[in-house]
């Protein structure tokens, strides 16, 4: 163990850096700017509705570095696709807001599009985009073509 602070060690007593051997991974968030309403449009054409549970996958969504972490947005999305029907939705509107949880990126993440396959994808008071033991990230492209 190397002391990487020595001279604040009479303050908060020694400071050890152990760099880790195991690759870290990234959460990820949405913000402001995630477009969740093209989220929705998708969910709607796709026949959900409120209280509905599906698992999807979602293509393409862009993942962007930013000083919060790893933000996710949905504007160039084009499909949902819904791999399995879990729960049925009970007909009412899907909501405008989304979140996401337990959504992971691998530490040799890129900026760019990524297909985001075998999540959970619940309408209930907000849009809810969960990772599952199968959820993955395939890169598409850096850029995606006009």
């Amino acid at each position: 163990m190397k002391n990487l602070f020595p001279a604040f060690d009479s303050f908060f007593g020694d400071v050890h850096y152990e760099p880790s051997s195991e690759p870290k991974s990234s959460s990820v968030t949405l913000t402001s700017l995630s477009q969740p309403n093209v989220l929705q449009r998708k969910m709607k054409e796709e026949k959900m509705s409120h209280g509905g549970t599906v698992k999807a996958t979602l293509s393409p969504v862009r993942l962007e570095m930013s000083p919060i972490g790893v933000v996710m947005y949905f504007c160039p999305m084009k499909s949902l696709q819904i791999l399995e029907t879990i729960a049925e939705g009970d007909g009412e509107n899907i909501p405008a807001q989304a979140k996401v949880e337990d959504l992971q990126v691998p530490s040799d993440f890129k900026s760019g599009f990524y297909e985001l396959e075998n999540i959970e994808l619940t309408s209930n008071g907000t849009i809810q985009v969960k990772a599952t033991e199968k959820t993955s990230w395939k890169l598409i492209a850096k850029t995606l073509e006009r």
